[in-house]
């Protein structure tokens, strides 16, 4: 990132020695850019956001189903609400187990990582 950043600086300052205002915005404008391109690259921001959205939608599946009594949670009745909650509370850490899976996957080195599922497309 470093690198690139100074790559495109130091190529934008050879103006043949006059630092004009323009030459120096210009300079600040692909700094500016270089950088913010790096970081974005770097942490996958787009990525984390999928799928903690992802997550999110997940769990909020399972509140309704166990609100409403749908889905797994359809076979308890009222006198069961014990045993609906424990399966809840169990689904809902394995969505939160698999979304920090995916984030330590994230972390990882991109030779490294093992696609998980469906990403975002570009």
């Amino acid at each position: 990132m470093i690198g690139s950043a100074a790559t495109t600086t130091v190529a934008a300052l050879d103006t043949g020695g006059k630092l004009t205002w323009q030459n120096v915005t210009i300079v600040a404008i692909g700094f500016t850019v270089t950088l913010s391109a790096a970081f974005t690259g770097y942490y996958k921001y787009r990525e984390r956001s999928y799928f903690l959205l992802q997550t999110a939608d997940a769990i909020e599946e399972e509140a309704n189903a166990v609100t409403l009594g749908i889905g797994p949670y359809k076979n308890f009745g009222p006198d069961q609400e014990q045993q609906a909650l424990k399966l809840f509370t169990q689904r809902v850490e394995d969505h939160r187990n698999e979304q920090r899976r995916r984030q330590q996957q994230l972390d990882q080195p991109a030779d490294q990582a093992t696609p998980t599922g469906a990403s975002p497309s570009a």
